[in-house]
């Protein structure tokens, strides 16, 4: 029965200090840049949500999965950084790029090639302080 009771308390000590490296990983994780991929599909973003922080920059890998050219473009007046930011891409074409954000809220990103955003091809990042 001591055995018992002492393989209990060994394997609660264990479970103790795995869900305390994995809560300290989660800590370190948030401190580094992050990375995210969205494919350019037809007519949508796959994902077309991301989420990001303030000033933490945030990889994003775009791949053109369609068979003709998009693009993803930040029309944000509201935000000096990214105003501009466009990645037009060719059909098979994968490129990075990295944000970095300096306020929170929503950031739209739309395809402008003509009729692509009417017809669903939208996102946002959503930035937390």
């Amino acid at each position: 029965m001591k055995l018992l009771a002492g393989l209990v308390v060994l394997a609660a000590a264990a479970f103790l200090v795995v869900a305390i490296g994995l809560a300290a990983q989660g800590a370190r994780e948030v401190a580094t840049p992050g990375n995210a991929a969205i494919a350019l599909e037809d007519l949508r973003f796959v994902p077309n949500r991301l989420d990001a922080r303030v000033g933490v920059p945030l990889r994003v890998q775009l791949t053109n999965r369609a068979l003709e050219r998009h693009d993803l473009n930040f029309p944000s007046l509201h935000m000096p950084g990214l105003e501009g930011v466009e990645s037009i891409l060719e059909p098979g074409e994968t490129r990075t790029i990295t944000l970095e954000f300096d306020e929170p809220g929503t950031h739209t990103f739309i395809c402008t090639l003509p009729g692509h955003a009417a017809s669903g091809m939208t996102g946002a990042v959503y930035v937390r302080p």
